[in-house]
């Protein structure tokens, strides 16, 4: 059967599943058992796809997910973020558009430990857009950066998704999670001065109003306290990877551990506390899990029928620059991520796009690192990305769909422009593995 018969009936069938409404996991569990049992000969082909899945999720470089999630729930469940947010809230003062950045460094914070960039527009939307409304801040200035700094998520360790994709896509954890450092600090700047020279061009946007004065000793006091500690919480995560002294899995470990020790220092660790974040570690990893397993199966699908390699010499005999299929299957992915959530898209694409990037001896930590940004860019993109309705569901009536769209656009071209640096000066995403003696 022709490769592209098979990719067909493969995705086919994973569009429909998904239009029944049945959880996406499932979808493709369900289509990849019907394959298994068409092209690896029945039965014997489906025992064979079940004993593949389970091996799929039993090897050591997953570990860091679960650490992950738990340093997330932990931190977000005791406060200790919120904490770290407050602080650097002190530090703003009076500057113009001072919630919008504020919104961006929350953004930044709560994207890292959570890393869906829905669950962060969704909770930014219900602390900061009313306030943002209320004293007088102009939707473009209000919903922009609520919805804009989700890009960021995936970049800025630590970071489970990070993780799923670096398994995913068969390279290093490490590698990826570090490279990701740079670029992420890139477009979160680019948002910071959009923020600040809008309000600087056009002082309406964001009217200035009375802040309490708090004295320098108290900021530096505040700082101490409740910023630095969640530093060490960084540092024990990122730090022992650049320095080369923990694996990702033992970093994230010691990070949680971190999280743990200092939940209990601030008197912040309650029964009700721990067992909320562990249930919630328990769900996610569960669902992360189960997407791995029916992605490498379907992974393997794909290359036992020649379907994965049909494509990929289909695509490299192609009279095309190599550089512009490249920037093809990223467009593929942000035209995806209009419709679909990113562990999803990662799931179809990453196996097909993988061969292609190695066959073109393409970096693999460049190349994940601009299809991470288009992953989480996609879900920003109007006129369909899932993070606007979400948006719109936390907004008041009068905000239109129309608003959102106009707010957002300016992020999605900052998002495209960090893209295109990375594409075309490779060093913003090797520079730091390079630095560690990791980079390729």
């Amino acid at each position: 059967m022709e490769w592209y018969v098979v990719i067909s009936i493969l995705f086919g069938g994973m569009v429909f599943f998904i239009l029944t409404g049945i959880p996406i996991a499932f979808g493709f569990l369900i289509t990849n058992m019907i394959a298994a049992y068409i092209f690896l000969g029945g039965i014997p082909g489906v025992i064979s796809l079940v004993m593949g899945a389970f091996t799929s999720i039993t090897t050591f470089t997953l570990l860091p997910v679960p650490f992950f999630i738990l340093m997330g729930e932990l931190i977000f469940h005791t406060g200790l973020g919120l904490d770290a947010v407050n602080v650097l809230d002190k530090w703003l003062g009076k500057l113009r558009g001072r919630l919008s950045i504020l919104a961006i460094i929350m953004g930044v914070i709560i994207g890292a430990l959570s890393g869906s960039t829905i669950a962060t527009c969704a909770l930014l939307g219900t602390i900061l857009l009313p306030d943002m409304l209320k004293r007088g801040y102009s939707k473009r200035i209000s919903l922009g950066p609520l919805m804009g700094i989700g890009t960021v998520d995936a970049l800025i360790p630590p970071n489970a998704l990070t993780v799923v994709f670096a398994s995913l896509a068969n390279i290093d954890v490490g590698q990826l999670l570090i490279a990701g450092i740079l670029p992420g600090i890139i477009m979160s700047a680019m948002y910071f001065f959009y923020v600040v020279i809008l309000c600087h061009i056009f002082p309406n946007e964001a009217p200035s109003y009375d802040v309490p004065k708090i004295p320098l000793k108290e900021k530096v006091m505040a700082t101490v306290t409740y910023l630095l500690p969640l530093g060490f919480i960084v540092f024990m995560v990122i730090g022992l990877i650049f320095l080369g002294v923990a694996t990702p899995t033992e970093a994230a470990a010691t990070g949680t551990l971190a999280s743990f020790i200092l939940s209990l220092l601030y008197k912040r660790l309650s029964w009700g506390i721990f067992k909320k974040s562990v249930m919630g570690t328990i769900k996610v990893t569960a669902m992360i899990f189960m997407i791995i397993m029916v992605s490498s199966t379907y992974g393997e699908i794909l290359a036992f029928t020649g379907a994965a390699s049909g494509m990929t010499n289909f695509i490299t005999e192609l009279k095309v620059p190599p550089m512009l299929i490249l920037i093809g299957m990223l467009v593929v992915v942000l035209i995806m991520g209009c419709f679909m959530e990113t562990v999803a898209i990662m799931m179809i694409t990453i196996p097909i796009y993988m061969p292609v990037i190695n066959a073109f001896n393409f970096n693999p930590i460049w190349y994940g690192i601009m299809m991470l940004i288009a992953l989480e860019t996609g879900l920003i993109t109007p006129p369909f990305g899932v993070t606007l309705f979400v948006m719109k569901g936390v907004s008041p009536p009068e905000v239109t769909m129309a608003d959102i769209w106009r707010s957002v656009t300016p992020f999605v071209i900052m998002a495209l422009l960090c893209i295109a640096l990375i594409m075309f000066v490779p060093s913003v995403a090797t520079i730091v593995p390079n630095m560690m003696g990791m980079g390729k």
